[in-house]
């Protein structure tokens, strides 16, 4: 078997260091395996796992993912974590779902299937002649993880690709001055979204995918009137540019935090915002219960997204004659955002933001789609290319590219 590359196997917070791999070894029916240490970003050695590649009668009962973490770090679960990245690797090998069993008695190993997602299928007995039965086990509890549900294939889900894409914030603030730039709506989508915000003093806040932090420029007496200010990103390289932007700003902290496992006790905040990052979490309804568990009770969830009849849509239908399909992620937009939040919260409501561009520089433009994680294939595209079917849909010199953005407020 080809063993794949494993370098981006990070989080932010955890990181997986290989050091080993295994051959099938058909006569014992044991399946190609890869072997990690589970380390913290600065190197620190907290645990090991493994992943088996490929599906017998021993992965059912043995499970494709072990893992272990030393007992001097237990409570940050960093085992779920450590799952989560091994989902992307048992992805590049072409599995469609992962088999995770534990022994009936193993709380905490149950727990961590199902933060990561896993769907429990029986407790089995193990059959005599398996390794596990000389070692004394009985019984295993199965859980199996469907990796198309968790996560799909496409790189605008991929946890590793958006870490990839917002590693620094200059493919980010690309996209954002050309908002500045050329908005025909001069209220700002930033300010109009804050608008919304019913954040009142001695109010602990939340803010996933906090980004540059550009937003909350201007706004420090809102900050500095709560109890608790929490900025957060799953990139590290997101929150230094958060630091510096807010670098005079008091009373924030700033973490890495994935949603789909916040690192929070329940009920701790009045107010949690995840704006223009729904779209990107592989286990979105894991995420929006992460989010209703960290909500006091009448606390506010406010999450802006956009629509699947905007600027995305717009460009590729320019580029039709390339070959270019209409494609967008649609895992939560404006249209199917209120329902997939009604699974989780009692009341959701929604609003638009009127708004388009009238850009008059296309080199903008250019540069503007070229910094976009999945181009549905304009990536193929030259610069010339790009610059001729733009320039030709102008009028005027303009040309007007329509947009649509809102948010939804759910409690």
């Amino acid at each position: 078997m080809v063993f794949c590359p494993t370098n981006d196997l990070y989080d932010g917070e955890i990181r997986l260091q290989l050091t080993g791999t295994a051959e099938a070894k058909p006569e014992k029916n044991w399946v190609p395996a890869y072997y990690f240490d589970i380390c913290l970003m600065d190197g620190t050695k907290v645990g090991t796992c493994d992943l088996r590649i490929g599906h017998n009668e021993k992965t059912y009962i043995g499970g494709h993912i072990g893992y272990a973490v030393d007992e001097a770090y237990r409570g940050h679960r960093y085992a779920a974590k450590t799952v989560r990245l091994l989902f992307l690797l048992a992805r590049r090998h072409g599995m469609q779902y992962l088999i995770i069993t534990c022994d009936p008695a193993n709380k905490a190993s149950s727990r961590t299937c199902e933060l990561a997602g896993g769907r429990y299928l029986e407790t089995a007995v193990i059959p005599d002649d398996n390794e596990m039965y000389a070692a004394g086990k009985r019984y295993a509890m199965v859980y199996r993880f469907d990796l198309t549900e968790l996560a799909p294939p496409s790189r605008l889900n991929d946890s590793a690709a958006v870490r990839e894409q917002y590693a620094s914030s200059e493919k980010l603030t690309s996209r954002i001055s050309i908002h500045s730039k050329y908005s025909v709506n001069r209220q700002g989508f930033g300010n109009w979204i804050a608008s919304h915000y019913d954040i009142r003093p001695g109010m602990s806040v939340l803010e996933l995918g906090c980004g540059t932090g550009e937003m909350w420029l201007g706004k420090e007496d809102v900050i500095s009137s709560c109890a608790r200010f929490v900025l957060s990103d799953l990139s590290s390289g997101m929150l230094s540019a958060a630091k510096k932007t807010l670098k005079g700003f008091r009373n924030i902290e700033y973490r890495v935090i994935d949603i789909q496992d916040i690192p929070f006790d329940d009920k701790g905040f009045d107010v949690v915002i995840a704006n223009m990052m729904l779209y990107h979490v592989p286990d979105l309804q894991t995420g929006l219960r992460e989010v209703k568990r960290v909500l006091k009770g009448g606390g506010a969830f406010y999450c802006a997204t956009y629509g699947e009849n905007g600027m995305m849509s717009y460009i590729c239908d320019l580029f039709r004659s390339y070959g270019i399909k209409r494609h967008i992620n649609s895992a939560f937009t404006l249209q199917n955002g209120e329902e997939k939040l009604k699974g989780v919260f009692r009341e959701v409501h929604r609003f638009f933001y009127e708004d388009a561009l009238e850009v008059t520089d296309v080199e903008d433009m250019v540069d503007y789609i070229r910094s976009l994680t999945d181009m549905s294939g304009l990536e193929k595209l030259t610069r010339d290319e790009l610059r001729k079917v733009l320039t030709a849909n102008m009028s005027g010199g303009v040309l007007r590219v329509p947009k649509e953005y809102g948010m939804f407020v759910a409690g």
